[in-house]
């Protein structure tokens, strides 16, 4: 049966960034195995770019509304 991992609040990137600093200190201490963290940490830092770009779109759409692009 596969392991079961607590599910994270990920709607940020400070969301993110704190799950992936969990994910580090837990591999460190050996409560997961390191190659299960290093996959889990590439789907973090996936996410965070998402998030990133999503958030950089939003910025972009308000400078746009207020018509400060054109």
């Amino acid at each position: 049966m596969p392991k079961q991992y607590a599910r994270a609040k990920l709607a940020t990137s400070t969301d993110v960034s704190r799950e992936l600093a969990k994910l580090y200190r837990e591999a460190r201490s050996g409560r997961i195995d390191v190659a299960d963290a290093s996959r889990l940490a590439n789907m973090l830092s996936i996410l965070s770019r998402i998030l990133s770009d999503s958030e950089l779109e939003a910025r972009i759409e308000a400078l746009e509304q207020r018509g400060g692009l054109h």
